[in-house]
């Protein structure tokens, strides 16, 4: 009899624990989602690209799951996780589409667009563009070349120096400025420098300063055999004993060969001319004293010519010649550089335009 009763207390304690168990399942599987966020408004992927969209649902202790769909699954496809919390987007073709996610009973939803694009990968600045004496261009040159967005910021280090507008430059001070242009997608960048001189101001490095004192004098500068030879004669000294002749221009073709004359104004002097082949505002580089007349402590009389070789690498460019005369007894041409003060001398200088 007592086992018989304890039987009967042991199924009971077993059903009733049963039912509880299968009550609470019951009771979590009712748990639905009331309301969820997704944690990006849009996606901008590119192809084959991988971005997670991941919901955040209450209450935090619901069992509900959520589905995630395409509306276009050529354009881009989705998977989730178990619960549906975190889905991963992937990119297959250029386009748009919109991802919705919902619950299973679909009483709670929200949609987010994707946009698949061509990404940038890098980007470089092509050669500059002269539009006039204080304004140059650059144009961005795009990789991949199909980049689906190529709208750019631009920014100008010194915009009192140079403004940009649009790959735009121009010049407004003395100075320099490095010129910056940024992908708004991708956030790839490139820069130049770019320097201003003159007044008003022009683009281009400032060829330095010379000055000198004296009667010593480089009176005629010619050529002969160019594209346009120069033709220069004026004995006057001028100011500081240092001329800019920008009128009287010499142009001459790469790889071409033209005949350089010089007249001193006195036997007591030696002359240098220079013509900076490289463009880079400067006379130091080899090759770039062309000519060396008389001798260093010499009474050289002159008139003197010489053969001169335009570089077939030369800048396609309008550089400058300079043509300094110096007393030959207290000024060595073979170690004298073109800048800062001379004793007993005078220069001279002229435009170069190079041409191919």
């Amino acid at each position: 009899m007592k086992k018989l009763v304890y039987k009967k207390v042991l199924y009971f304690f077993l059903l009733a624990t049963f039912l509880l168990q299968y009550g609470c399942k019951e009771d979590q599987q009712d748990i639905a989602i009331e309301s969820f966020t997704l944690n990006t408004s849009d996606v901008l992927i590119g192809i084959d690209e991988i971005q997670s969209v991941v919901a955040i649902a209450s209450p935090d202790n619901m069992t509900d799951k959520l589905r995630w769909e395409s509306a276009n699954p050529e354009i881009a496809q989705v998977q989730s996780n178990e619960q549906g919390l975190v889905s991963g987007i992937i990119g297959l073709k250029v386009g748009t589409t919109i991802i919705t996610a919902s619950t299973e009973g679909g009483q709670v939803k929200q949609t987010v667009p994707v946009r698949v694009i061509v990404k940038v990968t890098g980007i470089k600045l092509s050669p500059e563009i002269v539009i006039a004496p204080d304004k140059i261009q650059y144009d961005i040159l795009f990789t991949p070349e199909n980049a689906s967005i190529q709208d750019l910021n631009w920014t100008s280090s010194d915009p009192d120096v140079a403004s940009v507008d649009n790959g735009i430059v121009t010049a407004l001070s003395r100075g320099s400025s490095i010129i910056t242009a940024t992908t708004v997608e991708g956030g790839r960048s490139a820069s130049v420098e770019v320097f201003v001189s003159g007044n008003p101001p022009v683009f281009g490095k400032e060829y330095c300063t010379i000055t000198g004192y004296g009667d010593y004098c480089p009176d005629e500068v010619r050529t002969e055999g160019a594209v346009q030879n120069l033709a220069h004669t004026n004995t006057a000294i001028p100011t500081n004993n240092y001329k800019y002749y920008p009128e009287d221009r010499l142009i001459v073709k790469r790889g071409s060969d033209f005949t350089l004359h010089l007249v001193q104004s006195n036997n007591w002097s030696c002359s240098a001319v220079w013509i900076d082949w490289n463009g880079d505002r400067n006379f130091t580089n080899d090759g770039e004293r062309i000519a060396v007349f008389g001798d260093f402590e010499g009474t050289n009389n002159g008139p003197y010519s010489v053969s001169v070789h335009v570089p077939a690498d030369a800048m396609l460019d309008v550089v400058r010649m300079r043509a300094a005369t110096v007393d030959s007894w207290g000024v060595d041409l073979s170690v004298f550089e073109p800048c800062g003060s001379v004793r007993y001398g005078t220069v001279k200088d002229f435009d170069v335009e190079i041409t191919d």
